[in-house]
């Protein structure tokens, strides 16, 4: 079955796949919010994130809040939707400056727990670029206080858009392969 979607730019998207399709610009919500794959049909982010923008310092900005259907413990985000979006928007960084990444390793610290269907920020920066490799970092916190929630950092590897077409080619040898292979 064959869809399409549209990016930013009103390009359609072959098979509805941005980051396989060559297009330099992914498509997003109205506030201005990176879709993934799951989300583009959605056409909002599953996650939460209603807004993301790049500051002039380099620094990435997101509005979000954890959805009820995310809830762990009463009134409570599950620690796997904190480590999602965390990922999500960490990951976001390389796409605002228009480089399609993937994540190589993350590191999330649980400080508090996250409220459900509450206002929440989020700022993400790179620590460090070396080579094909960023270095990125952030803090998920409660306006208007600020009290930070969650923090985590981790690598992103820079990949092109034929990063998706290896994968399935892999996953495709995977199938009758060796043992060894697996």
């Amino acid at each position: 079955m064959s869809t399409t979607g549209t990016g930013k730019t009103g390009v359609p998207t072959p098979n509805g796949h941005w980051a396989g399709s060559g297009l330099s610009e992914p498509p997003r919500t109205a506030g201005g919010v990176t879709l993934c794959g799951g989300c583009r049909a959605a056409g909002s982010c599953r996650l939460g994130v209603e807004r993301e923008r790049l500051d002039e310092d380099g620094v990435a900005r997101f509005e979000l809040s954890c959805p009820r259907s995310h809830e762990g413990g009463p009134d409570v985000a599950h620690g796997g939707w904190t480590a999602a979006v965390l990922d999500d928007c960490l990951g976001h960084l390389p796409l605002l400056h228009g480089v399609m990444s993937v994540t190589a390793e993350l590191t999330v610290s649980f400080v508090k727990p996250v409220p459900v269907e509450r206002p929440l920020e989020l700022r993400v920066w790179a620590d460090r670029r070396e080579g094909s490799r960023w270095y990125i970092a952030g803090e998920l916190t409660l306006p208007p206080g600020g009290a930070v929630l969650a923090r985590a950092a981790g690598i992103w590897v820079t990949r092109d858009h034929s990063h998706y077409a290896r994968h399935a080619q892999w996953l495709a040898g995977q199938q009758g392969g060796d043992a060894e292979d697996r």
